[in-house]
């Protein structure tokens, strides 16, 4: 089985963990330091606060943004789950804004002015960004882009799946010396004078080794996708498929569209590929925004097939693919 998405690991991320097993310092430490200073110059901003999930340092950014209780976030409707929880976690209320068609983006023009928004470059593909003085942009599925140094915060996810990992975590950054301060310390609640409610959102330093060797690679890892992708791209020029283009697309994910999307899944499951809708399902399906209109989220949900892409994947496997789409047609 071709398996629709895997994490890139090598002997350099076994010694990386074995290095700090035998240190004996394995929680948030040395390590989680290093890669903090290390992502955040690779990113070009000031500040990276390193946590447990991506979904943890979105909570973190809405905290620090100081985003009230009852307060609207405007967010993409076609996206997955982890911005309406972060946002409904912190009391919020979610803001559904629909996609643009070219490449499923959030359209700025939707997004209601005056208001914080959560701008996710979705896919790989760098989105345009609405004008906000409280914008946070979502890099999980972009790092590696020229992304996220526009957002007063901007956030990561480096679950298994995404362009580096660290198996669970993620990480915030930010150029605001206040705005680090604040997320620093909501991040762990011990040894603290005062008491206020804070979280235990600390990433180990196990976790970190890995990242290190992770981020030494990114560069290496998005030539390879964008070598894959070229070739599909080629390869389906003349199929009645809608492929993607953008320029500085890292390809997180390479999704196509067509009106038959679960007929290629079920046939590309007999060649043993094994692939997914990219956005199990868009928030307003979920009742979030009663006022949300969302007529492009609703075709990119229908219409939509993420097909496998990532670096280890090998020549022969990306020929299989091929020959396994264009033999649907």
């Amino acid at each position: 089985m071709i398996r629709h998405s895997a994490p890139t690991l090598t002997e350099e991320e076994i010694q990386a963990c074995a290095d700090v097993m035998r240190s004996g310092h394995i929680a948030q430490g040395v390590q989680v330091e290093a890669f903090e200073q290390e992502c955040a110059a690779y990113l070009g901003r000031r500040f990276g606060i390193a946590v447990n999930s991506g979904t943890n340092a979105l909570i973190l950014a809405l905290e620090i943004l100081e985003i009230s209780r009852g307060s609207r976030v405007a967010m993409p409707s076609y996206v997955c789950a982890a911005l309406a929880t972060a946002v409904l976690q912190c009391g919020a209320v979610p803001v559904l804004c629909d996609c643009r068609q070219q490449d499923h983006n959030m359209d700025p023009h939707r997004v209601p002015p005056d208001i914080p928004v959560i701008a996710v470059h979705l896919f790989g593909a760098p989105a345009p960004l609405p004008q906000n003085p409280l914008l946070i942009e979502d890099i999980a599925q972009a790092i590696g882009a020229p992304v996220g140094k526009t957002g007063k915060v901007s956030i990561v996810s480096f679950y298994a799946t995404k362009l580096l990992t660290t198996g669970e975590g993620g990480m915030l950054f930010t150029d605001d010396d206040a705005l680090a301060q604040a997320a620093r310390d909501l991040r762990d609640y011990d040894n603290r004078e005062h008491f206020r409610l804070r979280h235990n959102f600390k990433m180990t330093d196990l976790q970190a080794a890995i990242g290190r060797a992770q981020l030494r690679k990114l560069d290496v890892f998005i030539k390879r996708r964008r070598e894959i992708a070229q070739r599909f791209t080629e390869a389906f020029a003349e199929l009645p498929l809608e492929l993607p283009h953008a320029e500085n697309h890292v390809y997180a994910r390479y999704v196509v569209g067509l009106d038959q999307r679960d007929e290629l899944q079920q046939h590309l499951s007999r060649f043993k590929i094994e692939a997914k809708r990219p956005v199990y399902r868009p928030l307003h399906h979920y009742h979030l925004d009663p006022h949300a209109e969302c007529p492009n989220a609703e075709r990119a949900h229908r219409r939509l097939l993420s097909l496998p892409i990532y670096p280890s994947l090998k020549d022969e496997e990306v020929e299989q693919i091929i020959q396994a789409v264009r033999s649907f047609f």
